[in-house]
């Protein structure tokens, strides 16, 4: 076989040509370097080559600068529409398109619908925007083939529902429709429909609401019996808040012992009530409920709450006699 190159033979390029030509043109070409430089960068060499022609770079810059102007103009711009919520809660209160009806109990007003002797408060819903909000929605107005458009609720307030139907249209409490007087409405409809994110977010609104003095003891039992932390946490703020009127409360007296120690000991650890208050609370407690030694019940937890002073003393029956 012959070592020189010949053209027939073989295709340029080829993996056949001999290795030992390539090395001798290396060797002999007089400006290998700077050919070899050139070629990398092309014919003309790199700054050349970027006359007249924009980079990369400066493309990319001035799409952002436009994006960005684009982007400024938008966002001024949407302050002045109103948004997804807004849009939303705007279709249930106007009804537009809708195709199904919430109805509830309510007292008679000349624009609710009576049927006999009952009135009813008649919301305009959307049946999708009800299915998508529980599983428990989902199975009334959606799967239930002999669904006829209407989803009765009883046993709750016109006003309870007409939040419970707001928070499912844009997952939000309008503040002024927040009282706390519809918290166990509130509670009713969370718990009965699989929306414990509602009760969440009305406790959440609670805080920044005016309280009135006969509420707070009731709404914190609600909360203490079905272990509402959220709502207990609120309601305990309240309670050291507002600690010198509700000694006088008579709701406290209708507390469970359970919630009562709750409170005794929140009273005692920010020295809020005097202890000889506390103590003739106990004992008014104690009387208007009839805890003594015959209560198996009550008792035993009572006195974890009388052990908190040390210098309280019991009769025969277990009353409180001395402090």
């Amino acid at each position: 076989m012959s070592d020189t190159w010949d053209e027939d033979e073989a295709e340029r390029g080829s993996p056949d040509r001999p290795r030992q030509n390539l090395q001798a043109e290396e060797k002999t070409s007089p400006n290998n370097g700077q050919e070899s430089k050139r070629s990398s960068t092309g014919s003309t060499g790199l700054k050349i080559a970027s006359q007249g022609v924009p980079s990369k770079r400066a493309t990319l810059d001035e799409s952002f600068n436009r994006s960005s102007d684009s982007f400024n103009q938008w966002s001024s711009d949407a302050s002045a529409r109103p948004n997804s919520k807004d849009r939303r809660l705007e279709y249930f209160r106007k009804g537009t398109n809708t195709d199904c009806e919430v109805h509830v109990l309510s007292t008679c007003v000349e624009n609710e619908d009576i049927v006999g002797n009952v009135c009813y408060k008649k919301f305009a819903c959307h049946r999708i925007f009800l299915a998508t909000a529980s599983d428990k929605l989902e199975q009334d107005v959606y799967r239930n083939k002999q669904w006829n458009g209407v989803l009765q609720i009883n046993g709750v307030s016109p006003e309870s529902v007409e939040i419970f139907l707001e928070f499912i249209y844009t997952f939000q409490v309008s503040p002024a429709m927040v009282q706390l007087g519809l918290v166990g409405d509130i509670f009713i409809l969370s718990c009965a429909y699989n929306i414990p994110e509602l009760l969440r977010t009305y406790s959440s609104r609670l805080k920044d609401t005016e309280w009135p003095i006969d509420g707070i003891f009731p709404t914190f039992d609600l909360a203490f019996r079905h272990n509402i932390i959220d709502l207990e946490h609120v309601c305990m703020g309240k309670i050291i808040e507002h600690a010198d009127e509700l000694t006088k409360e008579p709701g406290l007296m209708k507390l469970q012992v359970y919630a009562l120690n709750f409170v005794i000991q929140h009273w005692i650890l920010t020295d809020v009530v005097a202890q000889r208050d506390l103590v003739h609370l106990l004992q008014e407690y104690q009387e208007m409920n009839e805890i003594t030694f015959s209560n198996s019940q009550k008792f035993p937890h009572f006195t974890k709450i009388i052990k908190y002073f040390p210098n309280v003393l019991l009769d025969s029956e277990g009353y409180i006699k001395k402090f």
